[in-house]
């Protein structure tokens, strides 16, 4: 039975559920059928709506409460579980079907019936069935499908045909989607209502008519419900929706979607709403009229009143329209169709204008006549495509009685067609008219009764009446043939050949009909104006403005109250309209009434959140393919497309900055709320703090295309903005990748380059070097680009730079350029900036106003300064000789603008002793001498010799060049040798080349020589090229010159090559090569020149014919050649070595370079001593010994190449030879012989001291010269003393030599000395003693080691003992000794004989002491005549040193005052302009952050579009806003509040321990604030410069001045909170105040501006009890306390004075000014009141608000605060006024007296006082005012950081009073706030003020009388009781008493 049961339950329940789908089926199937329509009316009286909705509603609980019951009957059964599970998708499946067949019959009851819509929502509504469908579970996709079908009515698929009919089922599925479990069927739902709503124009409007924007806010309100893509599918929908329409409501709540509750999280729906909010904003193609009159009914249309008279002599009819495509578009010209009407204006007997547009979408104008129906017909334009068009028709009269009318029609301003049409007579009224309208129908008559028409085809006019206007070029629009255009049909039968006419059926925006003929530009005004324009002759040109007088009527959708449409026109036309208005909302407006561009912001602040969701980027192919590559190094500028901002919308970044582009774009408004709210800057701020990986590109070409609107809006204040904040803001382009930030750079360039001048100024070379410097430069630590890439991006920069002086510099950029070389410590960045000077010198076309400007002293001229850098490479000062070498080339400039670049004032040797610490590098000493070369046609020596006194410490290779180059220089010039030697220290200089080279240097050769190899391979073809050119030159041209200074621009001294020394001067000129070979000067005889014909001195036999790869080895020591001869034109002279292969080591070549230094070191020093120095005297030979005394000084200190002694024999050796050459001249001069004799003399002494300890210095060449030179000399000198001396100097000489080992010397040196003992008669015994006792030393030690000089010494001993044999007594003392003569044994038996005790004997006893006495007596003198002689040479070279060195130290001196200083100062200049600009950088983005948070609170607020989900509770402080009674009343917001609850912690921890003042601690303050009788009054007198008034100037030149600056003084601005320091400025008509402290530099100031014309009073103040003070109060109630310096404070008041108002008071005291005010009068006749008498009186008195000390002060009116009721007709409850405070209450009296007469100062300073404190005082302000800010962290600060104990705070009324009344040292007045301000008492802010420590009652709100019941009861009873204070008296005294109370009271205000 229970199976039975459960089987017979499923059968009924299918059964009832396949009936009810039937039942639905067959609803719509009846429906399906001609008379619909009856169907429908029946089934809509039938209650088929309920029956349906009741049907789906009575399904779903029976199938519920069935299921329920078999549950309950097999709920047992678990094999079941299974089966239930099945049935309940069984069921649901069920409901679903049925819902389906429900909707489908719901569907067909309200197909294409509006009035069946309207019974559906009235009976039912789509919320109730919206609520059924829910109830039935979640719906299927079928479901689903069928509320689409719904609404389109039909197949959803066929939406573009069908178009939406009914939009509320697209609603329902808008709420639907958050509900629907399925992420599928939300995605599939979301993606077809964005598909059908915004298939078209159309389908949007309707959508946005109905709402569906904000369901879709709403529905995305629920966004965790949403699955993402759907999400997006509907923002999508919505920014589709929004660009048709969206109102600021709209808006509002789409950005308050966007609000997030943690502020530092993005939305999730940010970037898909700013993609939507995009759409919104692009308009594409024309604008869209906003307003218009919707005519798609067919019944719709204008009815315009009858024209009784047509004013004018045309027809001119201009619109704006839309119409949308047809769904089913019948053929152009089918019969029967309809004709949509654009106007029709007919009189009674149907003639009239008419025009329409046919189905197929084209325009037809006709005009009708009694027979006649013509029409020209626009055949080339389609008008049904959704786009708002301008339609403008012109019927023209003939001008002639029988001329030919023409019409004239223009679409979208451009004329489409002219053609001949007739024009109707106008003398008849017309009486039926309409625009949009379909007007009457034509009855057509029978076809027998129309006539035929005359002709078929249009009249081809003759050209001389129409002037070929027919003709078709000039149609400019005209497609097709001609006679198609015009067609004339009979009258009557437009019906039937155009179709039944109809409405519009369309969109009209507004019309306006003119009774004239309108003219092309007229036109084309109309259009430019815009569909949304009111008035469009307004804001065109005058002509258009004369034609608002010939308007008829003018209707617009903006003045339209349906449904009248008001005629805007004189004639009042008013019409009727049947249609609907519609309005839409541009976002780009809307956006203003939302808060303005600014509340896009928060947009970007979102997206900079995203963090490390990268947005997507733009691959290589999405570039357009022309920025791939940039042309020329510039950035190619696109034109702003859809398809290129597609492709930028990729960067969410670049949106943004479209959305910005597009919302300004032909908006004004916008444009100017850019400019005026700082959103520029406030773009530029917020685009720094966005992740760098979200700029690429694509922002760059989004900024391009947002800066390209601008200039296209000609908006040039915008412009500046856009430039300052955005393009050149490198903050903002600093951020990206290379490409990103190359391509910034390159944009840069081509906008520069477009418009140089517009950028030059602000953003030229000095912008671009603080670019540089602070983005680029040593600090500049960015990780994400290469160095490379740093480097490309710099060279851009100069780039840039290098542009703009290339177009002619200026001063100012020069100098910003030099400013930066002296600041910047970056080698880079320094090496950059010169190679661009001299790029620019070298080759730019405007160097030489370059070179003028560096010319000017302090700017090329501290280049030096850079030398002195050690870090510095050699290319950057390679590069500095290489720009004043460019300089000194210039021949435009004097040569004495030249003197400060040549180092003339200051010399080289300041250079050079500054370079002393620093390494001398070979391009350093290069470059040098290259300038030193250069710089004037001869040498300066001067110069030279300091650069050579510098280049010891070069390298030898060094070295050896400036040897070579002065030879070369001896040889060219024959004084030069002489001009050498007259520099100071030459000779120690010099010599100093002699040292050994050290490891630094070496080091340092090694290291430029690997950094420089490859550039030495690239140089070595041109100097091969060079020496083949050079040595054919020489050999074609033997009589050539070749300059010095030419010869001397590049060197040969390559790094890494071995150095070769060459024989003659053509090897010599590859040595000194040119860069530039065609540079040298031919044959200039100006110049040092070489004679490459003559034989060099450095030649041997025939090498001058010689090449370089033949040159001779070195020759031995032994041939006859002299180094250098005197006469450089016939002596040749030796050779000298050349270096081995070019692969030789490093030390291999310093090796050989050592020996050719040392040799041509010799010639040069030989040179010098030999021909520099030219006479014999002594001061001469001094000179040339200060060489040899240089060498000894150097050699005991440092290691020299060689030994000293070795270079001194060398020296001497070739000085010897040099002597001989002299001698054996003919023209011998008595000089020479005494040059000669001197020279004999020195070499006698350095043999005969250095020679005894060196033995090698006795060389046999030495010897050579001597014996020749003695000979020469024994022929000169042949008598007298000289012949003596020199005869003795020969003979201890050849001793000298003959004492040597070396047997060749010893042999030479006997057979010279036994030939000069020949001719020697020997008559002096020592002499003979002298001769004989030095032979015998050498005989013996010859004898005893058996060396062969015995055998060359015999002839010599013979012949000496031959002559001194009877001189000395030989045969006496020596009887043994062997004959000498002749004998042939003489040699073996002297040889013995030396060995006998006889000769021995002999020797030591009688010659050995004669011999010694003999030098004793004879070269002693000498000795010491050269010892005289060698410490004057070392003195003189000592003093010649410290005169060098003083010169030096001068020139150094000179050379830090000319250069090193200089360069300095324009560094600290500089940085101290870089770091002002860096820090105006800094303060101008931190006062646009400031101001963007300032209009984020406005937007953030409680009603603002990005008002915070959770509220934050509100604090105020008061403002310093007056109103005309002083009364500070506003309270503003405090955004910066603080609860000061440390404050509060530090009170309660400390606060109870500290006790109160005494009086005696009061008493100094006391005294500070009372005593000031002994100073001055206030009374200011003018003086006479002053006195004359500006009024009196001349009427026209005060009228033609322009604003003056009068005075400017330092002051401060004196506020409650701070004293501001800054500046005041007068003009002839302002007054400036500039703030200049830190906070303003913050971004926070409180400058101010304010006409001369505004002041109201100015009066003199105190500050700090001093008179410097002025208070200016302007005629709005604002006021200034200003603080000067004392003496300039008149001043300044008497400048004011003068420039102000003579009704303006001035140069009073308070005394005068109250008399003169006639104040107490006015408050007599009770025309002020009390509180205005006494705050007058307070300003008088000098009270200011400004200043707490000088707080304005009120006195206690009241004594009774304990009553609970104030009686103010009782006078016991006033206060006697007659009184102080301190004594009010009499028992204080007596102790206030005492303390008068009892207190004594022992100091006599102190005068005697009754209180010891003040009535009004800064902390008894801040004692009233605690519980206001800013007045509470005043006293906050006052009490060290926290607040008072809350005993000690004001915390009640009464309280205060008993306290007054029982202390005497209390005698605080009020302030008069008491009286007005009822905000004090009340703790708003909810400070924690404490707890009192009695009672423990927390001190929150002040404590009232009783009397007050509220804080603003209080402030009323005491106002009140304030003017009732002096009105409790009779009449008959009334008034005395009334002068009587002010008086008391001035008396309490001015005491």
């Amino acid at each position: 039975p229970t199976g039975s049961r459960q089987s017979f339950t499923n059968s009924s329940t299918c059964d009832l559920t396949s009936l009810l789908f039937s039942f639905a089926d067959t609803i719509t199937s009846m429906l399906d059928c001609v008379d619909r329509p009856v169907l429908q009316a029946i089934f809509l009286n039938s209650n088929c709506f309920e029956h349906l909705i009741r049907l789906l509603q009575n399904c779903k609980l029976f199938l519920s409460a069935n299921n329920k019951v078999v549950h309950k009957n097999e709920k047992e059964l678990a094999n079941q579980l299974l089966a239930e599970m099945n049935q309940e998708q069984v069921f649901q499946g069920q409901l679903d079907r049925l819902a389906v067949s429900a909707i489908q019959a719901l569907t067909a009851v309200m197909l294409k019936s509006p009035a069946a819509k309207e019974v559906f929502k009235e009976r039912i509504g789509y919320a109730h069935i919206f609520e059924v469908l829910k109830s039935m579970g979640q719906p299927s996709r079928e479901l689903l499908e069928e509320l689409m079908n719904m609404a389109v009515e039909g197949d959803h698929t066929s939406v573009g045909i069908l178009g939406i009919s009914n939009v509320q089922p697209l609603l329902l599925l808008i709420q639907w989607l958050p509900e629907l479990e399925s992420p599928d069927l939300q995605v599939f739902i979301s993606n077809w209502l964005k598909r059908i709503c915004c298939i078209n124009r159309q389908s949007r409007a309707t959508c946005v008519n109905t709402n569906m924007v904000i369901r879709i806010i709403e529905t995305l309100g629920g966004h965790s419900l949403l699955h993402g893509t759907c999400a997006e599918n509907l923002i999508a929908l919505l920014g589709s929706l929004g660009s048709q329409s969206m109102s600021s409501e709209e808006l509002h709540q789409l950005i308050r979607l966007l609000r997030t509750t943690d502020p530092k999280q993005a939305h999730p729906y940010v970037v898909p709403v700013m993609r939507a909010i995009l759409t919104m904003a692009r308009k594409q193609g024309l604008d869209n009229a906003l307003q218009y009159f919707d005519l798609s009914h067919s019944m719709a249309g204008i009815a315009v009143p009858s024209i009784q008279r047509w004013p004018g002599s045309a027809f001119s009819f201009s619109a704006w329209l839309c119409l949308d495509q047809e769904q089913v578009s019948p053929s152009a010209y089918s019969k029967g169709g309809k004709r949509k009407q654009l106007y029709s204006f007919f009189t009674v007997s149907g003639m009239g204008f008419e025009a329409f547009i046919t189905c197929s979408g084209m325009l037809v104008v006709a005009v009708c006549t009694k027979k006649e129906y013509a029409t020209v017909m626009l055949s080339d334009h389609c008008f049904c495509d959704s786009l708002w068009h301008h339609i403008s028709i012109v019927h023209v009269p003939g001008k002639r009685p029988f001329g030919q009318s023409l019409v004239y029609i223009y679409v979208n301003g451009q004329q489409k067609i002219s053609a001949p049409l007739r024009f109707p007579a106008m003398n008849e009224p017309f009486t039926s008219c309409g625009i949009g309208s379909a007007g009457q129908r034509t009855t057509t008559p029978p076809p027998s009764q129309i006539p035929d028409p005359p002709f078929a085809s249009p009249i081809m006019p003759h050209r001389t009446s129409l002037g070929g206007i027919l003709s078709p070029g000039s149609w400019s629009g005209l497609v097709g043939k001609p006679e198609l255009v015009t067609k004339l049909i009979s009258a009557g039968t437009q019906d039937s050949e155009w179709g039944c006419p109809t409405s519009l059926e369309g969109q009209l925006g507004s019309v306006i009909l003119f009774h004239e003929a309108l003219q092309p530009s007229h036109v084309k005004a109309l259009y430019l104006a815009g569909p949304n324009c009111l008035t469009p002759w307004k804001s065109q040109e005058a002509e258009m403005v004369d034609w608002s007088s010939k308007v008829l009527l003018h209707y617009t959708p903006k003045a339209c109250r349906s449904p009248i449409c008001l005629d805007l026109s004189p004639n009042m036309f008013h019409g009727r309209l049947t249609g609907n208005k519609v309005v839409n909302w541009d976002i780009k407006d809307m956006i203003n009434s939302v808060g303005g561009l600014n509340v896009l912001f928060p947009l970007l602040e979102q997206i900079s959140l995203l963090g490390d969701q990268a947005p997507e980027r733009t691959d290589g192919q999405s570039l357009p393919p022309e920025l791939a590559t940039p042309v020329e190094g510039d950035w190619v500028v696109l034109t702003s497309t859809k398809a290129s901002e597609a492709r930028l919308e990729k960067n969410i970044v670049a949106t943004f900055i479209l959305v910005l582009k597009h919302f300004i774009q032909r908006h004004p408004i916008n444009q100017e709320n850019l400019v005026h709210t700082h959103g520029v800057a406030t773009l530029g701020a917020l685009l720094q703090n966005v992740p760098s990986s979200f700029m690429d590109v694509n922002v760059l070409m989004a900024i391009q295309l947002l800066i390209e609107q601008v200039s296209v809006a000609k908006n040039a204040q915008l412009l500046q903005q856009m430039y300052q904040y955005l393009l050149f803001d490198f903050s903002i382009w600093n951020r990206g990748d290379f490409p990103f930030r190359i391509g910034h750079i390159q944009y840069l360039s081509t906008i520069i380059k477009d418009s140089r001048r517009l950028f030059r100024k602000k953003y030229g070379v000095q912008f671009l070097l603080d670019t540089l410097r602070f983005y680029y430069g040593s600090g500049c630590k960015d990780s994400e680009l290469t160095l490379d890439d740093l480097r490309t991006i710099r060279t851009s920069v100069y780039g840039l730079i290098k542009y703009f002086l290339s177009k002619g510099g200026t001063h100012e950029e020069v100098q910003s350029i030099m400013g930066y070389i002296a600041a910047i410590n970056d080698e880079e960045q320094l090496c950059g900036i010169l190679e661009v000077l001299f790029s620019l010198l070298h080759s730019s076309p405007t160097r030489d106003q370059l070179f003028l400007l560096l010319f000017e002293p302090g700017n090329a001229d501290i280049l030096y300064a850079l030398l002195l850098n050690h870090r510095y490479s050699d290319r950057l000062k390679e590069l500095v000789f290489k720009i004043v070498e460019q300089m000194l080339k210039c021949t435009k400039v004097y040569e004495r603008s030249k003197q400060r670049m040549k180092l003339r004032e200051v010399g080289y040797s300041g250079l050079g002793l500054l370079l002393n610490d620093a390494p001398v590098t070979t391009c350093l000493i290069k470059s040098l001498l290259n300038q030193v070369l250069h710089a004037d046609p001869v040498v300066n020596y001067r110069d030279f010799m300091a650069v050579v006194h510098l280049a010891h410490k070069a390298d030898i290779s060094i070295r050896v060049a400036i040897c070579q180059k002065l030879l070369q220089i001896f040889h060219s010039q024959q004084d030069s040798a002489q001009q050498i030697c007259q520099q100071l220290g030459w000779q120690e200089t010099l010599t100093r080349l002699f040292l050994k080279e050290n490891a630094d240097v070496r080091n340092g050769l090694r290291d430029n020589r690997s950094d420089s190899a490859k550039e030495d391979e690239k140089r070595a073809p041109s100097r091969e090229f060079q020496k083949r050119r050079t040595s054919k030159a020489d050999a074609e041209d033997a009589t050539s010159f070749a300059s010095v200074n030419g010869l001397c621009d590049q060197w040969s001294l390559e790094d890494g090559k071995p150095i070769l020394v060459f024989e003659d001067i053509s090897t010599a000129e590859i040595s000194f090569r040119p860069e530039e070979p065609e540079e040298l000067w031919q044959k200039n005889p100006s110049h040092l020149s070489l004679d490459l014909s003559s034989v060099d001195s450095y030649e041997l036999g025939d090498a001058g014919n010689q090449t370089v790869d033949s040159l001779p080895s070195t020759p031995s020591p032994s041939e006859t050649t002299k180094p250098f001869s005197g006469q450089l034109d016939k002596e040749p002279n030796a050779t000298l070595e050349v270096a081995s292969a070019a692969d030789l080591s490093l030390f291999e070549i310093n090796e050989a370079c050592e020996e050719d230094l040392i040799h041509l070191l010799s010639d040069v020093l030989l040179c010098l001593m030999w021909r520099g120095v030219e006479k014999s005297d002594d001061a001469a030979w001094i000179e040339r010994g200060q060489v040899f005394s240089a060498l000894t000084k150097l050699a005991t200190s440092n290691e020299l190449l060689c030994p000293s002694d070795e270079i001194k024999l060398n020296l001497l050796e070739k000085m010897l030879e040099w002597a001989v050459t002299d001698s054996r001249d003919t023209k011998s001069l008595p000089v020479y012989a005494e040059n000669a004799f001197r020279l004999l003399l020195i070499v006698q002494d350095f043999l005969q001291v250095e020679g005894l300890v060196n033995s090698g210095l006795w060389t046999e060449k030495l010897l050579e010269e001597l014996v020749t030179l003695m000979d020469a000399l024994s022929v000169w000198y042949s008598s007298g003393p000289e012949c003596m001396k020199l005869y003795q100097v020969q003979v201890q000489m050849l001793l000298g030599f003959i004492g040597q080992d070396n047997l060749q010397v010893c042999a030479m040196a006997a057979a010279k000395l036994n030939t000069l003992l020949q001719t020697k008669v020997l008559d002096n015994q020592a002499e003979s003693c002298y001769l004989l006792g030095r032979l015998e030393g050498t005989l013996s030690r010859s004898i005893q080691e058996k060396t062969e000089t015995y055998s060359f010494l015999i002839p010599l001993v013979r012949t000496l003992i031959s002559k001194i044999h009877e001189l000395l007594f030989m045969n006496l003392h020596l009887p043994s000794l062997p004959s000498t003569n002749g004998s042939p044994s003489f040699f073996e038996d002297f040889q013995d004989y030396c060995s006998t005790e006889e000769w021995k004997v002999y020797i030591d006893k009688y010659i050995i002491p004669n011999m010694k006495q003999y030098e004793v007596n004879t070269f002693s003198d000498g000795r010491e005549c050269m010892a005289a002689y060698w410490k004057d040479c070392y003195e003189a070279l000592m003093v010649n040193i410290h005169k060098r060195e003083r010169e030096r130290g001068e020139s150094k001196l000179k050379f830090q005052e000319f250069f090193v200083e200089p360069f300095n100062r324009r560094s600290r200049q500089e940085n101290m302009r870089y770091n002002s600009m860096v820090k105006q950088l800094n303060n101008q983005h931190t006062a646009t952050l400031r101001q963007w948070r300032a209009a984020k609170l406005y937007l953030t607020c409680e009603q603002g579009p990005w008002a915070e989900r959770k509220l934050s509770p509100v604090h105020w402080k008061l403002s310093n806003v007056e109103n005309y009674s002083r009364m500070r009343l506003k309270l503003v917001q405090n955004y910066n509040f603080n609860p000061h609850q440390d404050a509060s912690a530090l009170r309660d921890n400390l606060g109870g321990q500290q006790a109160e003042p005494s009086s005696e601690a009061l008493l100094l303050e006391a005294v500070k604030q009372v005593k000031v009788s002994d100073v001055e009054e206030d009374i200011l007198e003018l003086p006479d410069e002053d006195a004359v008034p500006i009024a009196n100037m001349d009427e026209k030149e005060e009228q033609s001045q322009k604003e003056k600056l009068v005075l400017s003084e330092d002051c401060e601005l004196i506020t409650i909170i701070d004293v501001i320091p800054g500046r005041l400025e007068v003009t002839n008509q302002h007054i400036y105040f500039y703030d200049g402290s830190t906070e303003k530099e913050e971004g926070v100031g409180f400058d101010f501006k304010w006409p001369l014309s505004q002041i109201r009073e100015i009066h003199l103040r105190r500050y700090n009890l001093r008179r410097s003070a002025l208070e200016i109060f302007f005629i709005d109630q604002t006021n200034y306390f200003l603080n000067f310096k004392k003496e300039a404070r008149n001043k300044v008041y008497s400048r004011i004075l003068s420039l102000c108002s003579p009704n303006i008071s001035g140069t009073r005291s308070p005394q005068e000014l109250f008399k003169a005010s006639g104040l107490t009068q006015k408050w007599v006749n009770r025309e002020i009141t009390n509180f205005d008498y006494l705050i007058q009186l307070n300003t008088m008195a000098g009270r200011t608000y400004n200043d707490l000390a000088q707080y304005p002060v009120f006195p206690w009116i009241l004594r009774d605060y304990t009553s609970e009721e104030l009686d103010l007709n009782n006078p016991a409850v006033f206060r006697d006024l007659s009184k102080p405070i301190g004594v009010a209450n009499e028992k204080n009296s007596k102790a206030v007296q005492e303390r008068y007469e009892n207190f004594e100062d022992p100091l006599g300073i102190v005068d005697k006082f009754h209180y010891g404190t003040h009535y009004s005082n800064a902390a008894g302000v801040m004692h009233y005012l605690i519980r206001v800010e800013p007045f509470t962290s005043l006293h906050i600060q006052l009490q060290s950081g926290r607040f008072d104990c809350a005993d000690r705070q004001f915390h009640s009324i009464p309280a205060t009073w008993q306290a007054l009344m029982d202390n005497p040292n209390d005698v605080k007045e009020l302030i008069p706030e008491f009286f007005y301000f009822p905000e004090f008492l009340e703790n708003q802010n909810d400070f924690n003020l404490g707890q009192l420590q009695i009672s423990k009652e927390v001190v929150r709100d002040v404590v009232l009388p009783k009397w007050a019941q509220s804080p603003e009861d209080f402030i009323y009873k005491h106002r009140k009781a304030l003017v009732s204070c002096c009105l409790l008296t009779d009449v008959s005294d009334k008034k005395e008493k009334i002068l009587h109370t002010c008086f008391q009271l001035a008396s309490a205000i001015n005491n």
